[in-house]
């Protein structure tokens, strides 16, 4: 191998959002040679494989329910009527919310917005939740532990039939397929991207450029394999996006958290396998994605493996940092243990002694307003800050950065709905900020 390739584009990340831009890139731009590069030894073996892998079009914002309502759409178009299974099964959304929750100002704009945008949800009371969801403790009272824990007891339940989860592997590999079937050139994975080349445009190769007063661009990046060079740059490399820009002084605006699931086996307990079976909310009898109305506790269904995915969306506490090695997506036990499972146990006493078969953790990029960022600057095409809902947004953000790549001023999107190319970039933003986060 040469140590200097071109190309036309070079995407950098095959989670699922590179994936999905390189296979709309290569379908809109027949013509051009893409490569697709990764650090890793397959596509979507990153963050991507690491997340809850739900998808929802329950968002606040009018940009995060065209974002994921279109994506969502077309999962269920490759499921039903490609014919490609991405282990989508609907089970819903469920927000338990508590009496003064549920009346906030942001949760009735919430639902208006909902229901503008014809985003389909229910509300239940607190009996219809106590008949449906077996064990489920909706009344603290007199429960010192309860009120020193800070936890809601349960009035409401705001539900959306709509949502769902998958499997995040299926769907990058059907990205991946798509696009290796047109693409002009093999996919490289092992490569680790050590820096972007920013040179002057134009070059006037004097020792030392770029300087201050020439202008400057993106023209390709720099591997441990070798140089590669292309008029295009797309970083979809979610919590690493900050190592490549900072170098070169450009703000990509996002920050990193890390996540962590546990995984608890139904089989362990009746009273589990009962939650689990909870009939009423969806047509595969089971409880859905449920998210607790204190600390940010949730857990999804596995219906595959009999047992149940507990998650949390912690906020302050939970420091931003850079992830820079796999080490830093060790799950902690002791998160588990003190943290989510006092909560988890308060609200279900199913999970009472139910100890984690299995745990992984990952990365969330978060952006200031809690919606994505897709935009091209000195030649670079970034594509992140989804906020640990790229899965559920991937589609649409793959067709707005090749529409971007393209110069049209508008993105189509799965079912004919338009977006303006530049809505989700720095300069011409034009979103509302994301008050539903998990």
């Amino acid at each position: 191998m040469s140590s200097e390739e071109t190309f036309d584009v070079i995407v950098v990340g095959a989670g699922c959002l590179g994936v999905a831009t390189a296979y709309y890139m290569q379908k809109n731009s027949p013509d051009k040679k893409i490569l697709l590069v990764e650090r890793t030894l397959a596509a979507g073996q990153a963050n991507t494989a690491m997340s809850a892998a739900a998808v929802r079009n329950m968002f606040a914002s009018s940009t995060n329910q065209l974002l994921t309502d279109t994506s969502i759409k077309y999962f269920e178009h490759v499921q039903k009527e490609i014919g490609y299974d991405l282990f989508f099964e609907k089970t819903g959304y469920l927000w338990l919310l508590g009496e003064d929750q549920f009346n906030h100002e942001s949760v009735k704009v919430w639902m208006e917005r909902m229901k503008k945008s014809g985003i389909s949800y229910k509300v239940y009371n607190k009996d219809e939740l106590k008949e449906m969801i077996p064990g489920l403790n909706v009344d603290f009272a007199g429960d010192e532990e309860a009120e020193l824990m800070n936890l809601h007891e349960v009035s409401y339940g705001l539900f959306g039939a709509d949502c769902g989860v998958l499997d995040p592997t299926r769907l990058v590999e059907y990205y991946f397929e798509e696009f290796t079937k047109i693409s002009h050139v093999k996919p490289r994975f092992g490569v680790d991207v050590e820096k972007l080349l920013l040179e002057a445009d134009p070059k006037l190769d004097l020792p030392g450029e770029p300087f201050v007063w020439q202008k400057k661009k993106v023209n390709g990046v720099v591997t441990d394999k070798g140089t590669y060079r292309a008029d295009v740059v797309v970083l979809a490399t979610g919590t690493w996006t900050n190592e490549l820009l900072d170098p070169i002084g450009m703000d990509s605006l996002t920050k990193c958290k890390k996540r962590q699931l546990f995984v608890i086996h139904a089989e362990e307990k009746e009273e589990l396998q009962s939650l689990l079976d909870a009939e009423g909310f969806n047509e595969l009898g089971s409880i859905p994605f449920t998210i607790l109305p204190s600390a940010g506790v949730y857990f999804r269904p596995q219906l595959q493996e009999r047992g149940f995915w507990i998650g949390c969306g912690d906020k302050v506490g939970r420091e931003y940092k850079y992830i820079q090695t796999d080490e830093d997506m060790i799950p902690e036990s002791a998160y588990y243990e003190k943290s989510m499972y006092p909560v988890l146990s308060k609200y279900f006493p199913a999970f009472v002694g139910a100890r984690p078969v299995n745990s992984w953790a990952g990365g969330y990029n978060y952006s200031p307003d809690r919606i994505p960022f897709v935009y091209l600057e000195c030649g670079v095409l970034v594509v992140n800050g989804a906020s640990g809902s790229g899965i559920m947004k991937a589609d649409a953000m793959g067709r707005i950065a090749d529409a971007l790549y393209r110069g049209e001023p508008e993105a189509e999107l799965f079912g004919g709905k338009k977006i303006p190319s530049t809505t989700l970039s720095i300069k011409d933003r034009d979103v509302e900020v994301e008050s539903v986060i998990i």
